[in-house]
């Protein structure tokens, strides 16, 4: 059966480095805040919103970088991710919150609660979070740096440097992976100013996994978390290792790979609310 969401109500958040884009659905009594992941938008989490917007006010927002956001500085840090959710509990006027994270926005989750909510985050929700463990090709916050500045300078010549890299790929020296990678990823100013501006921001936000578990642990944070068994980026040992430091916690394995924002995971979420 297909589940519809309400038409979502688009606003932007004026912060001193720019204006983040967001989108709010429905109007219930808790408030639930929605990152998503990298290459993503507000908009990934149409899908799922038929399952909370009857309880909650749900609201996403796309990070610097990704869709109709504009941002200004070359990075981003975790104070900007703070002054957003602060933002937000201002607008809506709550002190408390739940958060639900996909991909590089659980990572992003799971350090701002380490760093700063764990005393006000009432559920987490982690969906083929990154944080845990990803696989090396996919982890750009782990790129050596002298690997970005090489990067950097090459695309200032955007049409050689892909004639380069083109070149090298028929010759065998380059994977498929390693060659698809580099064309959706830095084909246009935009993206390029994305991947760095991600690679150099994301490299910071790294949560201790023991310490997170522990503040969950400590303030009775209850845990869902969903992951596919097919995932390629995230490893599903890495998750369940960090599971099982969880006290309160719901693990789901999905017959999915990686892109698990969808209608299913929309009916799944609907049956195992709490």
């Amino acid at each position: 059966m297909t589940i519809s969401p309400q038409t979502p109500k688009h606003f932007f958040l004026d912060l001193e480095n720019g204006k983040i884009e967001c989108l709010q659905f429905g109007k219930g009594e808790k408030l639930l805040i929605c990152i998503h992941g990298f290459g993503d938008s507000a908009n990934l989490f149409r899908a799922i919103a038929p399952a909370w917007e009857k309880d909650f006010t749900m609201i996403a927002f796309s990070l610097p970088y990704h869709g109709q956001t504009e941002w200004t500085p070359s990075y981003f840090s975790s104070r900007n991710i703070k002054e957003v959710i602060d933002g937000l509990l201002q607008r809506f006027q709550k002190n408390k919150f739940s958060i639900l994270g996909y991909s590089m926005g659980g990572k992003i989750t799971m350090y701002c609660l380490q760093k700063y909510y764990s005393n006000t985050i009432e559920r987490l929700i982690l969906c083929a979070s990154d944080g845990l463990k990803t696989h090396i090709l996919y982890d750009v916050s782990k790129l050596p740096r002298w690997y970005l500045e090489i990067a950097m300078l090459l695309l200032r010549f955007p049409k050689t440097t892909f004639k380069l890299v083109g070149w090298v790929h028929r010759r065998g020296y380059l994977s498929k992976f390693l060659y698809d990678f580099f064309m959706n990823h830095f084909e246009t100013k935009e993206q390029r100013r994305r991947f760095f501006g991600v690679a150099t921001s994301s490299r910071y936000m790294s949560p201790d996994l023991k310490q997170v578990a522990h503040q969950i642990n400590q303030y009775k944070i209850p845990v869902d978390m969903y992951f596919g068994k097919r995932d390629e980026v995230i490893l599903m040992d890495g998750a369940i290792q960090f599971s099982e430091l969880i006290d309160n916690v719901r693990f789901h394995e999905l017959d999915k790979g990686h892109l698990l924002i969808d209608e299913g995971l929309c009916q799944l979420m609907k049956e195992n609310q709490f």
